[in-house]
């Protein structure tokens, strides 16, 4: 019996461990240099996209002798500037808005769990992708799996730190605060990286604007489409922070709401 209990305290420890070590490489600096180097990329990628876009517009009006798409592209332009001034005032509201809302949970090992099904669901994800992506010879399942499996590593961080989400373990938590906390970990996580996401989104867009305008300069007039996607990609990018932003409020109004109603639920029963 003494020898089972050993195995089990064993493989108990084990894990303890991996958590551990994770805990310390996905840490909260790991988010600042990756957020450091992204906001340099970001600054020179802006009024680079802003260029193309002028350009593209330019060299595809002389083609088909019209002055409208030199017009749009202006005004694309414009929203560019315009997104990356809101985006980054917005960064600030997301980080203030963390900030005025705590949640909290009784115990941790609701966190642990999620941190488990989250590094079995990247693991699933990277072999899923070289699996089917060799079986389909696409690289595209590949990509998209890898970008699944990255930010289910980013997912991670704020489960092993969950102080930066303003969410706390307390044994005093009840089950309705236990229950807003653990739904809301999602969007938290959200409104946390509303500049490292949008940073990587509009660094997608940019590289696809780029391919997009390579294509017109070939002369291939479905490349139109492919910005299209570009410029959608990239004003996703732009005004993500207002989305997640507002999207936050209404979850967390919903959340107050129902808190509201449990205490006085409590205070009739006291």
């Amino acid at each position: 019996m003494n020898n089972i209990n050993s195995i089990t305290k064993f493989s108990r420890a084990q894990f303890e461990r991996f958590f551990s070590l994770c805990k310390s490489f996905f840490s909260e600096d790991l988010v600042a240099k990756i957020e450091k180097y992204l906001n340099f990329t970001h600054s020179l990628l802006i009024p680079l996209s802003a260029v193309i876009i002028l350009i593209s517009a330019i060299i595809f009006a002389i083609k088909i002798s019209s002055a409208t798409p030199f017009f749009l592209g202006f005004l694309a332009v414009f929203l560019v500037f315009l997104g990356d001034f809101i985006s980054e005032k917005f960064h600030s509201a997301c980080s203030a808005a963390l900030e005025a809302n705590p949640t909290s949970i009784s115990s941790n090992a609701y966190l642990e769990l999620i941190f488990f099904l989250n590094i079995f669901l990247i693991v699933l994800l990277v072999f899923s992708g070289i699996y089917f992506g060799i079986e389909a010879s696409s690289w595209y399942i590949l990509l998209g799996c890898l970008t699944g499996a990255v930010l289910g590593l980013l997912a991670i961080v704020p489960v092993l730190n969950p102080h930066i989400i303003n969410m706390s373990i307390s044994e005093k938590s009840s089950a309705a605060s236990d229950l807003i906390g653990l739904s809301t970990i999602g969007i938290k996580s959200m409104l946390y990286y509303s500049s490292l996401l949008a940073r990587l989104v509009i660094i997608a867009g940019a590289l696809l604007l780029l391919v997009a305008t390579y294509h017109v300069l070939a002369d291939d007039y479905s490349a139109v489409m492919q910005g299209g996607i570009a410029l959608g990609v990239l004003f996703s990018g732009l005004f993500y922070p207002v989305l997640v932003y507002f999207l936050f409020m209404i979850l967390f109004f919903v959340a107050d709401i129902i808190l509201a109603v449990l205490s006085l639920k409590e205070i009739k029963a006291i």
